[in-house]
C-alpha cells in the first residue's frame, strides 16, 4: 500500500510538472514569439493572473487566429489527457504492488503453497462426519471446496478429531 502511494505522488509531480512545462515566460515571448507553441501560449493565457503578460499573450494568440475560448478548451483536453495518462500510471503501480504482494480478488484468501483440499472423515458424537480440509494447513474449510472429489479418507486416515 505504502508503494502504491508513492507512485500516486510521483505520478502528481509528474503532473504538475508536465503542466509547468507547457507554459512560457515573458521573456521567451518577447524574444522570439513564432517559437512558443501555441500549446504553452493558451496555458501560459489561462493561468497568468499577470494582466500585462496575458494582454502579449492575447495579442499573439489573435496573430495565430485563436481565440480564449479554444485556448481554455485546449487546456482542458490537455488536464484530461495528462490526468488520464496519470490514472493509468497509479493503476499500473497498483497492479504491480498486487502481482507482488498476492493481493487479488476472488474466492477468499489462498496462500502462496496453497495444495487444494480433499475430504477427510472422522466420528463426532459416535458418528461418522464428513468434513472438507485444505490439504496445506490441515483447517476445516467450507464443503462446497471438496465439490466433485469422491468422498475418500486416504489423506487424514485417522477418525478421530
Amino acid at each position: 500500500m505504502h508503494t502504491n502511494r508513492q507512485a500516486v505522488a510521483v505520478a502528481a509531480a509528474f503532473f504538475s510538472l508536465s503542466l509547468a512545462a507547457c507554459t512560457t515566460s515573458q521573456q521567451a515571448l518577447n524574444k522570439n514569439p513564432k517559437e512558443v507553441s501555441t500549446s504553452a501560449l493558451c496555458r501560459s493565457f489561462v493561468t497568468t493572473n499577470d494582466g500585462q503578460f496575458k494582454q502579449a499573450l492575447y495579442v499573439e494568440l489573435t496573430s495565430r487566429s485563436v481565440s480564449a475560448v479554444q485556448c481554455v478548451d485546449m487546456v482542458k483536453k490537455q488536464n484530461n489527457a495528462i490526468a488520464a495518462g496519470v490514472a493509468i500510471a497509479a493503476i499500473g503501480a497498483a497492479v504491480a504492488v498486487c502481482a507482488n504482494n498476492d493481493c487479488g480478488g476472488g474466492g477468499g484468501y489462498r496462500p502462496s503453497y496453497y495444495q487444494g483440499t480433499d475430504w477427510d472423515a472422522f466420528y463426532r458424537y459416535g458418528q461418522i462426519v464428513w468434513a472438507c480440509r485444505e490439504v496445506a494447513s490441515g483447517q476445516f474449510t467450507y464443503d462446497s471446496n471438496c465439490y466433485g472429489k469422491p468422498q475418500t479418507d486416504w489423506r487424514w486416515p485417522s477418525k478421530y478429531v
